[in-house]
């Protein structure tokens, strides 16, 4: 046997030291782990906040010769950061609802009741996290806290605010949506985060892209009759697109924004606050609820596909 790869023998003292260093290494680590984790939920430095919740996000806490037994996961991480950023605005909005357990944390609206929420990790990047209800497969928002990226998903918001909670005050469901709406506000405007609002962009003129790219003219013609039957008129405009008023001069303009080649059709919707969003719409007018729902193939709005895909 050559020497190169002959094994060393440790001496007693040399065996005891490496086990000592080792415990004394993990122990260290534990207490990073701890400091950063008092940081995420003591500290009012926002900069510090969300630098603490990447450290600890896929932090490596357990080792060969320490383990411990009870930690939070990093889905719970994401949870408490976002709890803390609203707490630290003044939003009473949203609690986590079993805080007093060291197990995966839900999060409740103030205005939906038991509804329970959670973070899930994404399959395709560590550092990425889906926000939904716990009892449906709903990603409602997409969040990444080392990148600063935060992106709602309209189809899963609508089949949970619109479809799976159907019978809730529209006041209610609103409610819940402003919370969404001010923690993306509060991590663009103090983070720094890149937002993508899509069914929640309130913005005058925002266009909202169908998936169908093209409209068959029967889905624009059922939207005639569903407008006339609930004393509104759709008035036809060039290239077969439409423009409805809607109650105290909201506006709902559907369209080709592409052309004859191709096609690219969609909505935009115009009011005087900026607050009337695709999503607001389908709660606030029962009448385009319906017929969104009906040809969803064709009109659901598109998001991120890499992402939510």
């Amino acid at each position: 046997m050559s020497k190169e790869t002959e094994k060393k023998v440790l001496t007693t003292n040399e065996l005891l030291k490496h086990y000592s260093d080792s415990i004394k290494n993990g122990l260290n680590n534990g207490a990073k782990y701890v400091d950063a984790f008092n940081r995420l939920n003591n500290t009012s430095d926002q900069n510090d906040l969300l630098a603490a919740a990447v450290e600890l996000t896929n932090y490596q806490l357990n080792s060969d010769f320490v383990v411990f037994p009870h930690q939070f996961s990093d889905a719970d991480v994401q949870l408490v950061f976002l709890e803390r950023i609203l707490s630290l605005a003044g939003s009473k909005g949203l609690t986590i609802s079993n805080a007093e357990h060291v197990q995966k944390l839900l999060c409740k609206f103030a205005s939906l009741s038991d509804n329970t929420f959670t973070f899930t990790k994404s399959s395709k990047n560590p550092t990425g996290f889906f926000f939904g209800p716990t009892d449906y497969n709903r990603p409602l928002f997409y969040l990444n806290l080392k990148t600063k990226e935060l992106m709602f998903h309209g189809s899963a918001l609508i089949d949970y605010f619109v479809v799976d909670l159907e019978g809730i005050a529209v006041s209610d469901l609103k409610a819940a949506l402003e919370v969404l709406l001010k923690v993306a506000e509060i991590l663009k405007e103090s983070f720094g985060f890149k937002i993508d609002f899509n069914v929640l962009d309130g913005v005058n003129g925002e266009f909202y892209e169908f998936a169908a790219g093209e409209i068959p003219e029967a889905i624009m013609d059922e939207l005639f009759v569903k407008s006339a039957d609930n004393k509104f008129i759709l008035m036809a405009d060039q290239n077969g697109g439409a423009s409805l008023t809607l109650n105290e001069g909201t506006q709902l303009k559907v369209y080709n924004s592409g052309n004859s080649d191709r096609p690219k059709w969609g909505a935009a919707i115009y009011d005087a606050d900026q607050k009337e969003s695709w999503l607001y719409l389908l709660l606030d007018y029962p009448f385009i609820q319906e017929w969104y729902l009906d040809n969803k193939k064709q009109l659901e709005i598109l998001s991120n596909q890499f992402v939510f895909g």
